[in-house]
């Protein structure tokens, strides 16, 4: 998929091989993708938590804005190409907006039943994976890539859903806000180390 410019030959037809970032390690970009997804997180499980936009429709365009205009900024920060900050943004806009959307359309579309946030961040998190691939030019490993975006994500979500449900109010739906985006940003780090193994490859 050339349209993001992100595949090894788009990147290095644009960059000298010596301009790419050393690659970050497996276990460095699962951190730092927590770490920093985790605030992006928090912020905008803050809109929720504070009550700060009324009416339900209003309130979750505006968490959407606030992970679509910060995260391709944080996780950018693993690209080993220079200066792909619009282009990653432009990615990561994109696969959230449908992740975003299945998981609405399951939600609401079954009322909140039967687990429909588990499906719909399934489909989407498929999805999400499918693109990044596409998007870096990594033509194997989907299963496991997303597995572990999924396995992470899921964890992070209900571990959240448990706190909130032990502390409820504002406590809790902060701390929903922060274990969810801890362990989706678990899942996009791996995800990042995993597309980016065809640039490091043919960098060498």
């Amino acid at each position: 998929m050339k349209f993001f410019g992100l595949t090894p030959p788009s990147v290095l037809n644009r960059s000298s091989r010596d301009a790419l970032k050393p690659a970050p390690t497996q276990s460095y970009s699962i951190l730092f993708g927590s770490v920093s997804f985790g605030l992006v997180s928090l912020l905008a499980y803050a809109i929720w938590a504070f009550r700060l936009v009324p009416g339900q429709a209003a309130m979750y365009s505006a968490i959407a804005a606030v992970y679509l205009l910060l995260s391709g900024l944080a996780l950018s920060r693993l690209a080993v190409a220079p200066k792909i900050l619009l282009r990653f943004a432009l990615l990561f806009a994109t696969s959230f907006l449908i992740y975003a959307l299945f998981w609405c359309l399951l939600w609401f579309g079954i009322k909140g039943k039967y687990h429909g946030d588990l499906w719909g961040s399934l489909l989407g998190i498929a999805a999400m994976t499918w693109l990044f691939q596409n998007a870096f030019g990594s033509k194997s490993g989907f299963l496991a890539a997303f597995s572990i975006l999924f396995t992470f994500h899921t964890i992070g979500y209900y571990l959240g859903y448990e706190a909130n449900t032990y502390f409820g109010g504002t406590t809790g739906r902060l701390l929903w806000g922060a274990f969810h985006g801890l362990g989706f940003g678990a899942g996009l780090g791996n995800l990042m180390f995993h597309c980016q193994k065809p640039l490091i490859a043919a960098n060498d």
